[in-house]
């Protein structure tokens, strides 16, 4: 016996939609989908883009301290010339010799053990002495005595204890004449004889970058970009920090720090403040 269909009144649909409630629910979900989407797209776009300015803050830092740390570093606290907020000088060995003896007409022989003239400039010259029994270094700012390599030189140096070993050539052996130019007293054997040069370090407006500041050497741009307002201040011997050091004091100081914030790639300073002290050579 068959059961008979039952049909659908007239107007009425066999499959239901949706309703309007139910499509605002469906685009409400799918707008708060779209937006952790995007959120997420920004954060990790920010978050790549702090990681570049760490990176550039620490690619200055670490230049920092290879170059302007190590050559302050190497100089003793009566190297110093200039200390002020904007400038830093201090005098850098280019030769190091050791007095061997002295010779017919008030030459002296010098044996140069060290020689460091790297990218410091030869137009400004010096020369500092100290004594065999003494720790202390006169200086002569501006002069230098005049010298050769000499074989005189060499006998007298070797016959003296020098390069007992032998493994230095005769050019590092140097015949000097003109001391009373520069020093009152002659040299004696066994003193300590130093040829400098003057390296300046300044924060200086940048050239590439509005707003900014570099550090330069000797005039050259060494490091680049920092905020404005970067600045030296030097620590003295009795503990006090200053901006400005008189001339007079200048022997007093025993730290020199850079205060400022190294700005990233993207302009920001990333929050990378730099306190950066170099403590002089006693």
């Amino acid at each position: 016996m068959s059961v008979p269909r039952r049909l659908a009144p007239a107007g009425v649909c066999g499959e239901e939609g949706f309703t309007l409630a139910e499509m605002l629910v469906a685009l409400a979900g799918a707008g708060l989908l779209i937006g952790l989407a995007i959120g997420l797209l920004v954060s990790q776009s920010r978050f790549h883009l702090r990681n570049e300015d760490a990176i550039q803050a620490s690619q200055i830092a670490r230049a920092l301290s290879d170059g302007m740390g190590a050559e302050i570093r190497g100089a003793g606290p009566g190297d110093l010339l200039l200390a002020t907020p904007d400038t830093v000088s201090v005098r850098v060995d280019v030769l190091k010799a050791v007095v061997c003896d002295t010779a017919s007409g008030g030459s002296i022989d010098l044996f140069a053990y060290d020689s460091t003239a790297a990218n410091i400039p030869s137009r400004w010259r010096g020369t500092a002495l100290s004594g065999p029994y003494s720790a202390a270094w006169v200086y002569a700012d501006g002069f230098t005595p005049a010298s050769s390599v000499s074989t005189a030189a060499e006998t007298a140096c070797r016959a003296a204890g020098a390069d007992r070993a032998n493994r230095v050539s005769t050019r590092w052996f140097r015949r000097t004449s003109g001391w009373s130019g520069g020093f009152a007293v002659m040299p004696e054997p066994g003193s300590l004889a130093r040829v400098y040069g003057r390296l300046t370090y300044t924060i200086h407006a940048s050239d590439s970058e509005s707003g900014r500041v570099s550090i330069r050497r000797n005039g050259q741009e060494f490091v680049s970009p920092l905020e404005s307002g970067a600045a030296f201040e030097f620590r003295l011997s009795s503990g006090a920090m200053q901006a400005r050091v008189a001339s007079g004091d200048l022997s007093r100081v025993r730290e020199v720090r850079l205060i400022g914030a190294a700005v990233g790639r993207n302009g920001r300073a990333a929050g990378r403040q730099i306190v950066y002290a170099m403590s002089l050579r006693n």
